[in-house]
């Protein structure tokens, strides 16, 4: 009986916890386009975990992939969480892995903590040697 609850509860709270990214989203990001942003981004989902083939992902992370520059400072402009974080990484760790030294530059500037860890003890530097992303080594030495 325990082991059901224990499932029911886990299966509920994945449910309610994980936000779906729309189409609407995934155009914004796509194109770059922000004439949507405010529509679509408020202050129930900017800093919501988005699963996206078994990897979960913020806004401002979806951005940094997509290299989505336009949106990427609109959500920077709107205060998405630097250290917000989706599938053990923070923005800054998805900038290192992407090796987008802008982006990377403009997430320190704003107050992103290049030292912090994920459960295993990375962090972004960590990333950027994985991924062989030498400019964002330079920049986070």
């Amino acid at each position: 009986m325990k082991k059901l609850f224990l499932i029911i509860f886990a299966f509920t709270i994945s449910t309610f916890s994980a936000q779906e990214l729309t189409d609407e989203h995934k155009k914004m990001l796509k194109y770059d386009d922000t004439s949507s942003f405010s529509t679509l981004v408020n202050k129930e989902n900017i800093n919501a975990c988005y699963p996206i083939e078994n990897i979960s992902y913020s806004l401002l992370a979806l951005a940094i992939k997509m290299n989505s520059s336009k949106v990427f400072q609109k959500l920077i402009d709107e205060k998405a969480d630097l250290e917000k974080i989706c599938d053990g990484k923070t923005p800054l760790m998805f900038a290192a892995k992407y090796g987008n030294l802008n982006i990377a530059k403009k997430l320190l500037e704003n107050g992103a903590k290049k030292e912090t860890k994920t459960e295993k003890g990375y962090n972004a530097l960590d990333y950027a040697k994985k991924y062989d992303q030498k400019e964002i080594i330079t920049l986070l030495e």
